[in-house]
């Protein structure tokens, strides 16, 4: 079993260059047009990576039966990268300090649910019935801004929160999580 961790773990840390977009046999950065600076592909292989790592640390068990559970302790590790981040990048950081062995991990979607709820956030409908979060009027009184992105040439706008708004999930971590819980 030892060595399948190991190669789990290589596999963990192969998806994180590929979804940071480093080619990881070279260490190059991968060409603008390369399908995984695609945000769906990226949102997958770190969703692929996360399920990897609870399989490492033994998570997996009773995965959704639990809460959302973080210590003081925890939150004080939690290292948010310098400038605009996106909503996925700071529930990586969060679920990087929490123990899975009495805590379930936070997700984008979840924390994007609720922040809609809270009138903080919004969601439009597209064309093709899809929908998209996006950001309103109260949007910017948290920290919460939204930056053009372009992907093969498609252009999006990508909802990201800058020092005020990383800020503002911190202080209220544990009531937008407590949602989810009230929900199921």
């Amino acid at each position: 079993m030892h060595t399948d961790k190991e190669k789990i773990k290589q596999a963990i840390r192969i998806l994180h260059k590929m979804a940071n977009g480093e080619n990881p046999v070279t260490g190059e950065k991968l060409t603008e047009e390369c399908f995984l600076h695609d945000p769906r592909m990226i949102r997958f292989l770190f969703f692929v990576q996360n399920v990897l790592d609870e399989v490492v640390k033994g998570g997996l068990t009773n995965r959704g039966k639990m809460e959302f559970s973080i210590t003081a302790e925890e939150k004080e590790r939690i290292e948010l990268p310098e400038g605009l981040i996106g909503v996925n990048a700071f529930a990586r950081c969060v679920n990087n300090v929490i123990d899975l062995s009495r805590s379930r991990k936070i997700s984008g979607v979840e924390i994007n649910r609720q922040l809609k709820k809270m009138g903080i956030l919004s969601e439009e409908s597209l064309e093709d019935g899809k929908k998209r979060t996006i950001v309103n009027d109260n949007s910017k009184n948290y920290g919460i801004e939204t930056v053009r992105k372009n992907y093969n040439g498609v252009e999006y706008d990508m909802v990201c929160f800058n020092d005020m708004g990383k800020q503002f999930l911190l202080d209220h971590l544990e009531e937008i999580a407590a949602a989810k819980s009230k929900e199921s």
